[in-house]
Protein backbone atom coordinates (compact mmCIF):
# COMPACT_ATOMS: atom_id res chain seq x y z
CA UNK A 1 0.00 0.00 0.00
CA UNK A 2 2.27 2.36 0.98
CA UNK A 3 4.61 1.66 -2.36
CA UNK A 4 1.11 3.14 -4.12
CA UNK A 5 0.66 5.97 -1.94
CA UNK A 6 5.02 6.88 -2.79
CA UNK A 7 4.04 6.15 -6.02
CA UNK A 8 0.61 8.36 -6.65
CA UNK A 9 2.64 11.00 -4.78
CA UNK A 10 5.29 11.29 -7.43
CA UNK A 11 3.16 11.11 -10.06
CA UNK A 12 0.85 13.79 -8.94
CA UNK A 13 4.19 15.92 -8.41
CA UNK A 14 4.67 15.31 -12.21
CA UNK A 15 0.91 16.01 -12.63
CA UNK A 16 0.81 19.51 -11.27
CA UNK A 17 3.95 20.28 -13.61
CA UNK A 18 2.01 19.25 -16.67
CA UNK A 19 -0.61 22.07 -15.45
CA UNK A 20 2.03 24.28 -15.77
CA UNK A 21 2.08 23.92 -19.52
CA UNK A 22 -1.62 24.67 -19.51
CA UNK A 23 -0.90 28.50 -18.69
CA UNK A 24 -0.58 30.18 -21.25
CA UNK A 25 -2.02 33.70 -22.98
CA UNK A 26 -5.42 34.22 -24.36
CA UNK A 27 -3.55 35.46 -27.80
CA UNK A 28 -1.79 32.68 -28.35
CA UNK A 29 -1.83 31.79 -31.44
CA UNK A 30 -2.27 27.87 -33.33
CA UNK A 31 1.91 28.03 -34.57
CA UNK A 32 2.52 29.52 -30.65
CA UNK A 33 0.30 26.44 -29.48
CA UNK A 34 2.65 23.89 -31.72
CA UNK A 35 6.10 25.26 -30.23
CA UNK A 36 4.68 25.06 -26.48
CA UNK A 37 3.95 21.01 -27.58
CA UNK A 38 7.06 20.36 -28.89
CA UNK A 39 9.58 22.51 -26.05
CA UNK A 40 7.83 20.04 -23.45
CA UNK A 41 9.06 16.90 -22.12
CA UNK A 42 5.77 15.28 -21.55
CA UNK A 43 3.39 14.16 -23.97
CA UNK A 44 1.34 16.86 -25.39
CA UNK A 45 -1.61 17.21 -27.95
CA UNK A 46 -3.71 19.77 -29.78
CA UNK A 47 -7.33 19.07 -30.35
CA UNK A 48 -9.68 20.95 -32.42
CA UNK A 49 -12.89 21.15 -31.34
CA UNK A 50 -16.27 20.93 -33.41
CA UNK A 51 -20.29 20.93 -31.15
CA UNK A 52 -20.31 17.22 -31.33
CA UNK A 53 -16.40 15.97 -31.60
CA UNK A 54 -13.01 17.01 -31.36
CA UNK A 55 -9.74 15.93 -33.24
CA UNK A 56 -6.28 15.76 -32.61
CA UNK A 57 -4.12 18.10 -35.04
CA UNK A 58 -0.97 18.21 -33.85
CA UNK A 59 1.45 16.36 -30.87
CA UNK A 60 5.31 16.24 -29.95
CA UNK A 61 7.31 14.17 -30.21
CA UNK A 62 6.58 11.81 -27.06
CA UNK A 63 3.04 11.43 -27.85
CA UNK A 64 3.47 10.47 -31.00
CA UNK A 65 6.23 8.07 -29.41
CA UNK A 66 3.86 6.89 -27.03
CA UNK A 67 0.68 6.65 -29.16
CA UNK A 68 2.84 4.65 -31.72
CA UNK A 69 1.25 6.84 -34.84
CA UNK A 70 2.40 9.83 -36.72
CA UNK A 71 0.60 12.95 -37.24
CA UNK A 72 -0.39 12.12 -41.10
CA UNK A 73 -2.39 9.02 -39.64
CA UNK A 74 -3.97 11.59 -36.99
CA UNK A 75 -4.99 13.74 -39.37
CA UNK A 76 -6.12 11.70 -41.84
CA UNK A 77 -8.51 9.90 -39.53
CA UNK A 78 -9.74 12.74 -37.19
CA UNK A 79 -12.61 12.32 -34.69
CA UNK A 80 -12.29 8.40 -35.89
CA UNK A 81 -9.41 8.53 -34.62
CA UNK A 82 -10.56 9.48 -31.08
CA UNK A 83 -12.78 6.73 -30.98
CA UNK A 84 -10.25 4.37 -32.08
CA UNK A 85 -7.47 5.55 -29.50
CA UNK A 86 -10.30 5.22 -26.36
CA UNK A 87 -11.02 1.55 -25.62
CA UNK A 88 -14.70 0.68 -26.23
CA UNK A 89 -15.61 0.69 -22.49
CA UNK A 90 -13.73 4.22 -21.73
CA UNK A 91 -15.42 6.02 -24.60
CA UNK A 92 -17.80 7.56 -22.03
CA UNK A 93 -15.15 10.07 -21.55
CA UNK A 94 -14.85 11.38 -24.93
CA UNK A 95 -18.76 12.65 -24.57
CA UNK A 96 -17.91 13.96 -21.12
CA UNK A 97 -15.53 16.06 -22.67
CA UNK A 98 -17.21 17.18 -25.12
CA UNK A 99 -20.28 18.27 -23.05
CA UNK A 100 -18.02 19.90 -20.76
CA UNK A 101 -16.74 22.56 -23.35
CA UNK A 102 -20.15 22.48 -24.94
CA UNK A 103 -20.85 24.43 -21.98
CA UNK A 104 -19.93 28.24 -22.32
CA UNK A 105 -19.05 28.51 -18.66
CA UNK A 106 -16.10 25.87 -18.90
CA UNK A 107 -14.47 27.59 -21.65
CA UNK A 108 -11.62 28.72 -19.33
CA UNK A 109 -11.59 25.55 -16.83
CA UNK A 110 -9.55 22.78 -16.82
CA UNK A 111 -10.67 18.87 -17.43
CA UNK A 112 -9.09 16.34 -16.05
CA UNK A 113 -9.53 12.30 -16.70
CA UNK A 114 -8.38 9.16 -16.48
CA UNK A 115 -7.94 7.31 -20.05
CA UNK A 116 -7.69 4.00 -21.03
CA UNK A 117 -6.07 4.50 -24.43
CA UNK A 118 -4.58 2.32 -27.19
CA UNK A 119 -0.22 2.65 -27.08
CA UNK A 120 2.12 1.33 -28.98
CA UNK A 121 2.73 -1.39 -26.32
CA UNK A 122 -1.38 -2.17 -25.90
CA UNK A 123 -4.20 -0.79 -23.77
CA UNK A 124 -2.43 1.97 -20.80
CA UNK A 125 -4.02 4.03 -18.26
CA UNK A 126 -3.01 7.29 -18.42
CA UNK A 127 -4.24 10.96 -16.80
CA UNK A 128 -4.90 13.70 -18.87
CA UNK A 129 -5.75 17.16 -18.60
CA UNK A 130 -6.94 19.68 -21.39
CA UNK A 131 -8.13 23.12 -21.01
CA UNK A 132 -9.15 25.66 -23.84
CA UNK A 133 -6.31 27.49 -25.78
CA UNK A 134 -8.07 29.35 -28.78
CA UNK A 135 -11.57 30.62 -28.85
CA UNK A 136 -13.80 31.45 -32.00
CA UNK A 137 -15.20 34.40 -32.51
CA UNK A 138 -18.44 33.26 -31.10
CA UNK A 139 -16.50 32.97 -27.91
CA UNK A 140 -16.85 28.88 -28.31
CA UNK A 141 -13.92 26.77 -28.10
CA UNK A 142 -11.74 26.29 -31.34
CA UNK A 143 -8.45 24.12 -30.08
CA UNK A 144 -7.71 22.59 -26.60
CA UNK A 145 -4.33 21.52 -25.53
CA UNK A 146 -3.53 18.37 -23.62
CA UNK A 147 -1.06 17.15 -21.29
CA UNK A 148 -0.83 13.18 -20.06
CA UNK A 149 1.27 10.63 -18.32
CA UNK A 150 1.01 7.22 -18.44
CA UNK A 151 -0.15 5.47 -14.57
CA UNK A 152 -0.78 1.99 -16.17
CA UNK A 153 1.19 0.56 -13.27
CA UNK A 154 -0.42 2.03 -10.60
CA UNK A 155 -4.03 0.65 -12.17
CA UNK A 156 -4.26 -3.41 -12.61
CA UNK A 157 -8.05 -3.46 -11.75
CA UNK A 158 -10.74 -1.77 -11.90
CA UNK A 159 -10.66 -1.13 -7.60
CA UNK A 160 -7.61 0.14 -7.97
CA UNK A 161 -8.69 2.74 -10.84
CA UNK A 162 -11.99 4.05 -8.79
CA UNK A 163 -9.13 4.52 -6.16
CA UNK A 164 -6.76 6.25 -8.00
CA UNK A 165 -9.19 8.83 -9.41
CA UNK A 166 -10.57 9.70 -6.03
CA UNK A 167 -7.39 10.22 -4.16
CA UNK A 168 -6.64 12.44 -7.32
CA UNK A 169 -9.20 14.29 -6.74
CA UNK A 170 -9.14 14.52 -3.18
CA UNK A 171 -4.93 15.85 -4.37
CA UNK A 172 -6.03 18.34 -6.49
CA UNK A 173 -9.04 19.64 -4.73
CA UNK A 174 -6.61 20.02 -1.37
CA UNK A 175 -3.14 20.96 -2.38
CA UNK A 176 -3.48 24.75 -1.61
CA UNK A 177 -4.83 23.73 2.08
CA UNK A 178 -2.29 21.62 2.76
CA UNK A 179 0.36 23.88 1.47
CA UNK A 180 -0.41 26.82 3.60
CA UNK A 181 0.03 24.17 7.00
CA UNK A 182 3.41 25.30 8.84
CA UNK A 183 6.39 22.81 9.31
CA UNK A 184 5.56 22.75 13.07
CA UNK A 185 1.43 21.55 12.34
CA UNK A 186 2.56 19.54 9.47
CA UNK A 187 4.40 17.58 12.32
CA UNK A 188 2.19 18.00 14.52
CA UNK A 189 -0.50 16.00 11.99
CA UNK A 190 1.82 13.31 11.34
CA UNK A 191 1.87 12.62 15.38
CA UNK A 192 -1.83 12.39 15.96
CA UNK A 193 -2.14 10.20 12.98
CA UNK A 194 0.27 7.89 14.59
CA UNK A 195 -1.79 8.16 17.72
CA UNK A 196 -0.02 9.69 19.56
CA UNK A 197 -1.47 12.00 22.58
CA UNK A 198 -1.32 15.83 22.97
CA UNK A 199 0.94 15.19 26.24
CA UNK A 200 3.28 12.68 24.38
CA UNK A 201 3.38 15.20 20.91
CA UNK A 202 3.67 17.94 23.40
CA UNK A 203 7.18 15.91 24.99
CA UNK A 204 8.62 15.01 21.62
CA UNK A 205 8.03 17.92 19.97
CA UNK A 206 9.14 20.17 23.82
CA UNK A 207 5.64 22.70 23.60
CA UNK A 208 3.22 22.29 25.96
CA UNK A 209 0.15 20.33 25.60
CA UNK A 210 -2.27 23.55 25.10
CA UNK A 211 0.00 24.60 22.00
CA UNK A 212 -0.64 21.11 20.54
CA UNK A 213 -4.44 21.62 20.87
CA UNK A 214 -3.90 24.54 19.11
CA UNK A 215 -2.23 23.19 16.62
CA UNK A 216 -4.98 20.76 16.69
CA UNK A 217 -8.04 22.76 16.33
CA UNK A 218 -5.90 24.79 13.60
CA UNK A 219 -5.41 21.93 11.65
CA UNK A 220 -8.85 20.86 11.57
CA UNK A 221 -10.30 24.71 10.74
CA UNK A 222 -7.21 24.95 7.95
CA UNK A 223 -8.20 21.46 6.27
CA UNK A 224 -11.63 21.46 6.71
CA UNK A 225 -12.53 18.30 8.51
CA UNK A 226 -14.66 17.46 11.35
CA UNK A 227 -12.66 15.97 13.75
CA UNK A 228 -8.73 14.57 14.22
CA UNK A 229 -10.34 11.48 12.08
CA UNK A 230 -10.33 14.24 9.21
CA UNK A 231 -6.86 14.66 9.02
CA UNK A 232 -6.02 10.75 8.36
CA UNK A 233 -5.94 10.76 4.31
CA UNK A 234 -4.10 14.15 4.39
CA UNK A 235 -1.22 12.39 6.36
CA UNK A 236 -1.57 9.47 3.91
CA UNK A 237 -2.10 10.75 0.50
CA UNK A 238 1.03 13.58 1.08
CA UNK A 239 2.94 11.38 2.19
CA UNK A 240 3.84 12.06 6.26
CA UNK A 241 2.78 8.22 6.98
Amino acid sequence: MNEILNELNILFTKIQNNKKILKFTENTSFEELKKLCDASPQMVSIFEFENFSYSMVYANSSAYSFLGVTEEEINKLGFKYILKLIHPENISSIYLLIKFYNDSNNKNNTFSHTYYLKSKNGWEWTYASVKPAILNSDGGVKYLIGVGCSVDDLLKNKKQVSAFRKNINFLEDNTEKYLILSDREKEVLKLICEEYTSKEIALRLSISALTVDTHRKNLIDKLGVKSSIGLVKYAILFNLL
